[in-house]
């Protein structure tokens, strides 16, 4: 392929620049102007380079295949790679953004991304938002899946929600937002076949190594146990679960545990929320927020650790925004988790087994 016919290739897909409305072009500087031509060249040339690649080095799609049906075994992948949520009568599953990725990156010669194609500034007590642009293009074919949309800059609450400003807080929901359309065009160049024998393989990776743990009563408890606490720090009581699963925990099979770690999943990328599963907890979004005096308690417990930075990221993990955002309910429940940060390694409590919040990974039969 000569420079012609790249420069070609390129011209439908190039990546627009992002730009803030409010700004003219009497405000930029002649230099900024040749900075930005110049990246613009290098990215062209960047790409170019990675097309004739493609075109050097075709994929082998049965080889591809078989990686990607290798990678479908490892538990830690496995135990993310699907989600379900309800839609009417049926149950709806699908692979994971962490799938789709895996997905892309063994079939080879596909780029995926996205760019923010303008940040639209607020407007009064009106957020801004982002218009951003999620791709995925597959070099070799030259075949590109693109979604646009508009992202608001603003986080919903119990509380009622608000506007989000901080550059970093931008980027993160940008970052969330992109990734669930960049797995749409991801596997609208990934042929449907591969796709559903990846979500087999991962599902049956996923059933085979809870099985062997719910086989031992002592890993089954224990499993059981974790399974709960998670759901627990949602606001999802054992009620709403056994509810759900039409089962009590004393019986719940690896079958069961599938469902809930894919309904985890779901929760996790954003397909789903919470009253999707549970209606107590659609009516629940109002929940009493805690008083201005418990806030200033978590917050002077805060300081007092000088770990602001590791409690705020912890908090952002329970699906709470600030300190004004916790439910009444989990006040004790984050006053704890607070207290935690503020205790010298030399003075940790002991972890019993299973005390931390993370499933524990499948044990893999051991093979010469």
């Amino acid at each position: 392929m000569n420079d012609r016919e790249l420069s070609e290739v390129m011209v439908p897909f190039a990546a627009p620049v992002a730009t803030d409305n409010f700004m003219t072009e009497a405000n930029r500087h002649e230099s900024g102007n040749a900075l930005a031509s110049n990246s613009e060249a290098n990215e062209i040339a960047t790409i170019k380079g990675q097309v004739f690649m493609a075109k050097q080095y075709p994929r082998n799609i049965e080889a591809a295949w078989q990686k990607i049906l290798g990678e479908c075994q490892r538990a830690s992948l496995a135990d993310r790679a699907v989600y379900s949520f309800p839609r009417g009568k049926e149950t709806v599953t699908g692979p994971s953004i962490r799938l789709a990725e895996v997905l892309a990156r063994n079939f080879t010669n596909i780029k995926f991304s996205y760019d923010v194609i303008e940040r639209r500034p607020a407007r009064g007590s009106q957020p801004g938002s982002s218009v951003i642009r999620a791709w995925a293009w597959d070099l070799e074919n030259n075949v590109m899946a693109e979604r646009r949309f508009e992202v608001k800059h603003y986080r919903s609450t119990r509380s009622g929600g608000y506007n989000i400003t901080d550059d970093r807080d931008i980027y993160e929901l940008e970052a969330n937002m992109a990734s669930r359309r960049i797995r749409a065009c991801i596997l609208q160049i990934i042929p449907g076949d591969i796709t559903d024998a990846a979500v087999a393989a991962c599902r049956q990776t996923a059933t085979s190594g809870i099985a062997m743990m719910m086989q031992d009563p002592k890993q089954r408890v224990a499993l059981i146990a974790k399974m709960i606490r998670i759901y627990d720090k949602m606001g999802v009581t054992q009620d709403d679960l056994e509810t759900y699963l039409s089962c009590k925990s004393d019986d719940w099979t690896a079958d069961h545990m599938l469902r809930l770690k894919e309904i985890k999943s779901s929760l996790e990328d954003g397909n789903s929320t919470l009253g999707d599963y549970f209606p107590r907890l659609a009516v629940d979004d109002k929940d009493e927020v805690i008083t201005k005096a418990q806030v200033k308690q978590l917050m002077e417990a805060a300081k007092a650790t000088g770990m602001q930075g590791a409690i705020n990221t912890e908090l952002k993990k329970m699906g709470i925004a600030r300190y004004a955002d916790v439910p009444a309910r989990r006040f004790d429940e984050v006053l704890q988790m607070i207290q935690g940060f503020g205790v010298p390694s030399s003075e940790e409590p002991a972890q019993v087994e299973g005390g931390n919040d993370e499933l524990p990974e499948p044990q893999q039969e051991a093979t010469e």
